[in-house]
């Protein structure tokens, strides 16, 4: 079932490195809710056309992150959108093979 969180799901070394190669996005984040910065990483094929959500690790609480199955809104959305709509800036940032971070405007 989806609730399954990862630790509770046997993974092989042959998924594990799958996984790894799977395109994806690093998400970081602080949780409005108790101020836990965490990190994720989420497939790039269900950020642009599925359904995520992400746990915090401080307070459990599950932050949408885009619906494009229209599972939470009305609408399909995504991370985006739903800062913009609070008024807030959604920063991006490209990690290079050495570690370092760039961010830019768009």
């Amino acid at each position: 079932p989806l609730t399954d969180s990862p630790q509770s799901v046997p993974q092989s070394s042959q998924e594990a490195l799958d996984k790894a190669d799977t395109p994806s996005y690093d998400l970081s984040f602080t949780c409005r809710r108790c101020s836990e910065r965490s990190k994720h990483r989420i497939t790039k094929q269900a950020y642009h056309h599925g359904s995520v959500l992400v746990t915090c690790p401080g307070c459990k609480n599950r932050h949408v992150i885009t619906d494009h199955l229209k599972i939470f809104s009305e609408k399909g959305t995504t991370l985006e959108e739903i800062m913009k709509e609070k008024g807030e800036i959604l920063r991006k940032a490209r990690i290079g093979p050495d570690g370092d971070v760039e961010f830019w405007e768009e």
